[in-house]
């Protein structure tokens, strides 16, 4: 680490430290030079000063934070014009996001969480086993940061793999004497509210010091009930949420050939009456289930951190620090639907007209079987005696459009509204502990520290056994746990007892509309309701069980650094240099609970008759797919080496080479070359040019998947993500060449920026595949040589059309090459004194010039063409949401003991790149569809005061989204981007910090 004392205004670039990132964090300069103590500046490894650095670190401070309000880590990054795209806020309704809600992220550059290093004190910190090759910044110890060090440069060469678009480094509090105690509440409409409190306590020695903190930050569920622009009607946004996947689907009345034993259709299809009485929409052509309002915009969320430090001198020469962090996410009720769709529907095993029934092409050719003798289809058929044909002697229900629940909620979740529920919980340990010092030859210091560091995250869910619900459907269901016997029948495998089942201990199913009391969000009654056909919740219990996953990862480091200076002395000082190794183990396990587990239950049928010989191994649920348990790890050994050539007063050179060996991947050498030169007293230059590089994950390198959801064609589809042992680390060349100017009272930098990515490590596109092999819905590529390869990526019910289509298979790859450039602003003013106080202002901003992505290829076919993501929402797409303009801008008035603060943060417009959703008319209204096609700016206002108290307090009190803006309208799930918005409205916060 570089390290040196500095001065505000010592000279430009401490006043630029001082400036800090993204309008959030710009550290002011003081009307007086003021020491603020050692600096460790991310980026080098070799002794100098913050003077000599040539590269971009934005740093943030603990004053700064306060000045604005005391923003949580998630509220920091998400305003941070230099990130973009970053988890936090609940999105499950994207790939790039779902299953890692209560888990945070930072995304330098919009170039991918993954490829931005995080850092505790230069430590590394262990993974979110949730999210691959990303760290958890919720984890991060917030009461005891001291300040935030963002390195906006590729540092491979310096720090290794991850670092490829750049480094955050959080410090915490050195040299701290006493006790600090806070806490804040911030007020939101709807919701309950978010408040926190944290304590540190500090002491220093003669020859060391100690350092512990202890902090709780507490979410309240913001619901998308208590947000109007968050549920719209489906004819202003069909994409709102609104699935054609229902409780009522397509209804088939057929008919059993008394000769042949064989199946036919009776009569065309219709939608159970029932679709609007149990909270769903009718539209033209059947029915509508708004799935979002079961959802929240915010989950709950707990979350505590306890950390410890302590410094202490062995000698004058040696130094021994140790550090401990314990940290936990606890996310107790997760909302979502109140059930999935059957992707997966019965076999022969379980149902008498699988294979046995003539269906026209029209038609899926899989779904479900309702005997006439279902109790609740007898109690339908006699109300609604037009409904269905009357000779009918059983129902065929199309199946990748339906869910057992819809609009009526699912029941046997007390207080949950109807929603489905889940809970997500991450927990890390991280111990790190090493000595620094000089060695007493020539000068030369050393660093050594050994770092382990562990998160476990877990996560449960509900799905329906597809075996299970067939069963039901004919009678031969179960009560669940201890709420009664079993169904004879099914435990024996005796299908063909007939309607005497209850005698057998069994139950029927009821799937039609009249088993629902009502609508679950709205409360409405239904007035088709028959009580003596409703669904017994242990019923649904038995076909809706738990399915849980835990998975850890694990990280140990060893470090070991010299360095010193050569002995040759140039005009602007002494030639430095720094060199050392590197060794890293990373391991990663997880564990499935039994219905998600391949090795338990690999097949649809396995819960009935336990046979694991399938030729499709998706396992017994309708939706979610298996996973395999794993044991995997990894070894990691690098060596490199720095050198800082001060060339004269004016010109510092510096440069830095590294060796990494990847097990069973393969190895890779990567440099830097960095200069700045001092071209006047008030401007300077500076530049760098290097490679970067990022391994893969080891779950990127294993056969196994996961199944994440997308929005296909009306309804969500299972996309399942396969790793791959082939994958190479992706490269890339970095650029940069800023500006640093001191003029008077301005100080600013302005930078460009530029990264060439070869051979990225992605997930194929689901949606361009889809768009692909089926253009505007069209099927005249099935059944085609050229596209046979990809469509073998897709599972359909039946014929192969977008309509069928129940599963879509992706692999992570090495992807197409990548190239994106930009602009940084920093600039900051003093106005000196006005009105008895001191005036400042500032600004930072990031403009993406371009982020060109080559054509993409899968399976032979290209299925994108060569585009540049900068400004468009890129849904579906490699990229996330990437608006070309991210900055803010702040007015600072500062008297005595008070500060006053205006902020401006600002988004620009951007595009929804997609074609489908505004080609076609409104199927409600007839009119075009245009709304959404732009996402426009969003400018928010913060106000934030600050005022020193008697007694060592300090009072913050501040006002979020001053003028209540609404996020910008997206064609997407939520009716807006989490990505970039902010579903919070209005916020009213107050905090109060005590000093002992």
């Amino acid at each position: 680490m570089t390290k040196g004392r500095f001065f505000c205004s010592a000279s430009a670039i401490a006043a630029l430290f001082a400036l800090g990132a993204s309008g959030q964090a710009h550290a002011q300069a003081q009307a007086n030079p003021t020491e603020i103590g050692e600096v460790v500046v991310t980026g080098s490894f070799i002794r100098g000063t913050p003077e000599d650095a040539a590269l971009p670190v934005d740093v943030i401070s603990q004053a700064d934070l306060e000045k604005q309000g005391s923003p949580s880590t998630l509220e920091l990054i998400k305003t941070l014009s230099v990130s973009s795209g970053v988890l936090g806020d609940t999105n499950q309704f994207d790939t790039r996001a779902q299953g890692s809600e209560g888990s945070g992220s930072i995304n330098l550059r919009g170039l991918g969480a993954a490829r931005t290093l995080v850092l505790l004190n230069g430590r590394r910190m262990p993974l979110n086993p949730f999210a691959a090759g990303v760290v958890d910044t919720n984890i991060i110890p917030q009461a005891a940061i001291g300040r935030v060090e963002i390195l906006k440069d590729g540092a491979a060469a310096t720090y290794g793999s991850d670092a490829i678009g750049g480094v955050v480094n959080f410090i915490t509090r050195s040299k701290f004497d006493g006790l600090d105690v806070g806490g804040s509440y911030t007020l939101i409409d709807g919701s309950k509210g978010n408040w926190d409190t944290s304590a540190v306590w500090g002491k220093s020695f003669e020859n060391g010091e100690i350092l512990i903190s202890g902090g709780w930050q507490h979410r309240s569920e913001l619901k998308t009930t208590d947000r109007s622009w968050a549920l719209r009607p489906f004819a202003e946004n069909a994409e709102g949420g609104w699935s054609g996947g229902t409780s009522t689907t397509s209804l088939f009345p057929i008919l059993q050939s008394p000769t042949t034993g064989r199946w036919s259709l009776a009569g065309g299809p219709s939608v159970d009456v029932g679709c609007a009485a149990i909270g769903n929409l009718a539209v033209p052509g059947g029915c509508r289930f708004q799935f979002t309002a079961f959802d929240n915009l915010i989950e709950k969320e707990d979350r505590y951190q306890v950390f410890a430090s302590a410094n202490f001198d062995l000698n004058e020469n040696h130094r021994f620090h140790t550090e401990l962090l314990w940290a936990k996410t606890d996310v107790p009720v997760w909302k979502t639907s109140p059930s999935y769709l059957t992707l997966q529907t019965p076999t022969a095993t379980t149902s008498p007209i699988v294979g046995n029934i003539d269906l026209p092409a029209a038609v899926p050719g899989q779904g479900w079987f309702v005997p006439a003798t279902n109790p609740g289809l007898v109690a339908y058929r006699t109300a609604n005696p037009t409904a269905l044909p009357g000779a009918a002697t059983g129902v065929y229900m199309a199946g990748v459009l339906y869910r057992p629940l819809s609009g009526g909620g699912n029941n046997i979740f007390p207080g949950s509204d109807g929603s489905s529920v889940g809970l997500r919980s991450y927990e890390a340990y991280r111990v790190s502990g090493g000595f620094s010092g000089e060695t007493g030859f020539m000068g030369i210091g050393y660093d050594v520290a050994l770092t382990y560091g562990q998160e476990v995250a877990r996560r449960t869910g509900y799905d329906t056994v597809a075996s299970r619900l067939q069963l039901a459907m004919r009678g031969y269901g179960s009560l669940a746990g201890d709420a009664g016997g079993g169904c004879t029948a099914a435990e024996t495998n005796n299908f063909t007892t007939g309607a005497g089942n209850a005698a057998l201990g069994c139950l029927w199913f009821n799937p039609f509309s009249n088993a629902v009391a009502g609508a679950a969000i709205t409360g409405a009654a239904n007035p088709g309701f028959n009580p003596t056909v409703a669904n017994n919740p242990d019923l649904i219990r038995w076909l809706f069980p738990q399915v849980a996953t835990k998975q850890t990862t694990r990280l140990v480091v060893f470090d070991a650094v010299l360095n010193g200076k050569t002995g040759i002395e140039l005009a602007g000082g002494d030639v430095a240099w720094a060199a050392g190794v590197q060794a890293r183990r990373d391991t990663f396990d997880s564990q499935y609970s039994p219905f998600t587990n391949i090795g338990e239950n690999p097949c649809i049928d396995t819960p009935v008759n336990g046979s694991t010989n399938c030729a499709v191994r998706n396992g017994p649920l309708v939706f979610l797919g298996t996973g395999e348990e794993q044991e995997l790890e990894r070894l990691v050994y690098a060596g490199f080496g720095e050198l800082a050539v001060p060339i004269t007063d004016a010109l510092q050179l510096q440069f830095a080479i590294r060796y990494e060996d990847y097990e069973r991947v393969g190895s890779t050498t990567n440099y830097k070359a960095t200069a700045r030169f001092q071209a006047t007293d008030w401007l300077a230059l500076r530049g760098s040019i290097g490679t970067t590089f990022r391994g893969p994950t080891l779950t990127n390198l294993t056969n196994s998947s996961g199944t994440a959801l997308s929005f296909i064609a009306g309804s969500f589809r299972a996309i399942d993500t396969f790793g791959n042992p082939d994958l190479d680390p992706e490269t890339a060349n970095t650029y940069s060449a800023g500006l640093v100017f001191d003029v008077g009272n301005l100080k600013a930098t302005l930078d460009y920026w530029r990264f060439d990515f070869k051979d990225p490590i992605v997930v194929e596109p689901s949606g361009s595949i889809v768009n692909t092999m089926f253009p505007g819905g069209s099927t005249a590529r099935c059944g085609t040589a050229e596209f046979a390869q990809l469509q073998q990526r897709f599972t359909f019910q039946g014929a192969c059309s977008t309509a069928n289509i129940s599963r879509v298979r992706v692999q992570v790859v090495n992807g197409p090459k990548i190239k994106t450039s930009g602009v940084d602003l920093l600039a900051n003013y003093d106005f000196g004194e006005v009105a008895g106080g001191d005036v400042r202002m500032g600004v930072s901003a990031t403009y993406t010039l371009e982020y060109k992505i080559n054509a993409f290829q899968v399976a032979g076919v290209q299925v994108e063409a060569a585009y540049d993501a900068a400004g468009f929402l890129n849904y579906q797409l490699s990229a996330t949401s990437l608006p070309e303009w991210k900055g803010s801008a702040f007015l600072e008035y500062e008297r005595e003991n008070h500060n006053l603060r205006f902020t401006l943060n600002y988004i620009d417009s951007y595009t929804d790149q997609r074609t489908a959703p505004f080609t076609a008319n409104n199927i409600v209204t007839g009119a075009p569809v245009t709304k959404g096609k732009t996402i426009k700016s969003t400018l928010i206002a913060e106000l934030d005061y600050r005022v020193e108290l008697p007694w060592d307090t300090t009072v913050t009190a501040s006002i979020d989204n001053l003028f209540d803006r609404d996020p910008s309208f997206a064609r997407l799930d939520l009716n807006y981007d989490p990505f970039t918005g902010n579903a919070m409205g209005r916020t009213f916060k107050v905090a109060v910090r005590k000093r002992f």
